[in-house]
């Protein structure tokens, strides 16, 4: 046992070493940047060319991500309680309508920034935090509360879990979405309390129907002021009893809740292989149960992201996972800038494949992996791979100087690709003919 022991141990320094010491390959460099963020851009690959995998990780760890700029209507709250009492039925519909507006402007704008922005793998944790903490436009109706959810989750990204769990439980669409509003001693409403248990944190079968009531009680007076749209507390909808949840734990608010679930186990694995399976195609139960167990130590979510990003399953992993629309979309937009294929069109044929953004489906989010592909997604899929080559079609001569390189032509797959012409007779056609090839190829779908 001691000499397997050993053998593990010796396993994993040498692992540690090469990715201390070798410098990325071609395909390792694609596949982290496919994976880390949204397309293998060469402005990237140049910039992790010649680093090791650890050094590389950490250069997408730390780019910091520019301010969104939003359409006005963002940047401005509901009207208050009053000013709407006060509204007619013909200005509350007009007041609806440019809500409606509003966001239909913000969710194209959000795109846009995910093309322009360097950092990708910022952007790639603030989205797999909004397919776990969902909220949706068309039950919060503001794109004021959900712009500011969103900036929460962004900033907490690559933060500190117990932060980011404490800000989404009190962030005023959350409260919203979720119901909690409503919530009150003498008419408990369990919608956040079991999505908190089952969805956020622990999973599904990991806790009882007493957990949920106490759950409920706990959070029961935290809502949403009207007038400021700020979270609110209300003791006088609280409900002040001593509370058990988990067997032996007493609780009596939100802050004791988060700390008693905390404190579970299962929470630091769940978060873990949640993490985990954002990035890589299968589960480890042994890599997750010890990573998971340094995670529940600090809840440094950036720490955890770099020990899976660092972990041979990863490297080990490409061309196993299917884009998902929004890494479609804006991994083409960031690899042909030029092409004139519009926010709002790259919004439409997104929200077509599955994936309407700021909008999932329900509590539960949207797929992912193999879920994101059917018989009709997988029809739309191609549908704007085709789009994408006629607007490249249209637009050779402008991109002829960028797009028909053969470093260019090797960065759009992370995989092994069709023989290419020389770049002595790389003529318009003969590159239209390339592009086609590659952005056709269903591995073209694949990171």
């Amino acid at each position: 046992m001691l000499h397997q022991k050993q053998i593990a141990k010796a396993a994993l320094v040498f692992s540690l070493f090469c990715n201390q010491a070798f410098a990325l390959s071609i395909d390792d460099s694609k596949h982290l940047l496919l994976r880390a963020g949204f397309a293998a851009q060469p402005d990237l690959m140049a910039s992790v060319s010649g680093l090791s995998k650890s050094q590389s990780i950490d250069l997408l760890l730390n780019k910091s991500p520019k301010k969104m700029a939003v359409p006005e209507c963002v940047l401005s709250k509901p009207p208050a309680r009053k000013v709407r009492k006060s509204m007619t039925k013909e200005a509350r519909r007009g007041l609806q309508k440019a809500q409606r507006e509003c966001i239909n402007d913000f969710k194209p704008a959000y795109l846009a920034y995910l093309v322009q922005d360097e950092a990708i793998l910022t952007h790639q944790m603030t989205l797999f935090w909004h397919n776990l903490f969902t909220s949706s436009f068309r039950k919060v109706k503001s794109a004021n509360l959900i712009y500011e959810q969103h900036n929460t989750l962004q900033q907490h990204a690559l933060g500190n879990f117990a932060q980011l769990l404490n800000a989404l439980v009190k962030d005023p669409a959350m409260l919203i979405y979720l119901d909690n509003v409503s919530n009150t001693k003498k008419r408990p409403n369990e919608n956040l309390a079991r999505e908190l248990l089952e969805l956020f944190t622990l999973g599904e079968g990991n806790y009882s129907e007493q957990d949920v009531v106490s759950a409920a009680k706990a959070l029961t007076g935290l809502g949403v002021d009207r007038n400021t749209y700020q979270q609110r507390f209300n003791a006088k909808r609280h409900d002040n009893s001593v509370k058990n949840i988990f067997g032996t734990l007493k609780i009596n608010d939100a802050d004791q809740l988060l700390n008693a679930i905390l404190s579970q186990a299962q929470s630091s694995r769940y978060l873990t292989e949640r993490i985990w399976l954002h990035f890589i195609s299968k589960a480890n139960d042994q890599q997750i149960e010890r990573l998971a167990k340094g995670f529940a130590k600090d809840w440094n979510i950036k720490k955890l992201v770099r020990q899976v990003l660092l972990s041979d399953a990863f490297w080990q992993d490409q061309g196993q996972m299917f884009k998902s629309p929004v890494e479609l979309v804006v991994g083409s937009g960031k690899m042909f800038g030029g092409v004139k294929i519009t926010a709002k069109r790259m919004l439409r044929m997104a929200k077509q494949m599955g994936q309407n953004v700021f909008d999932p489906p329900n509590v539960k989010g949207w797929p992912t992996g193999s879920g994101w592909v059917d018989a009709n997604t997988l029809i739309v899929r191609q549908q704007y791979s085709n789009q994408l080559i006629r607007a490249l079609r249209s637009d050779m001569r402008a991109l002829n100087e960028k797009v028909c390189s053969m470093s260019f032509l090797k960065s759009l797959s992370a995989f092994e690709l069709p023989k290419m012409q020389s770049m002595q007779s790389m003529n318009n056609d003969i590159c239209a003919q390339q592009l086609t090839q590659i952005i056709s190829d269903p591995k073209w779908q694949l990171k």
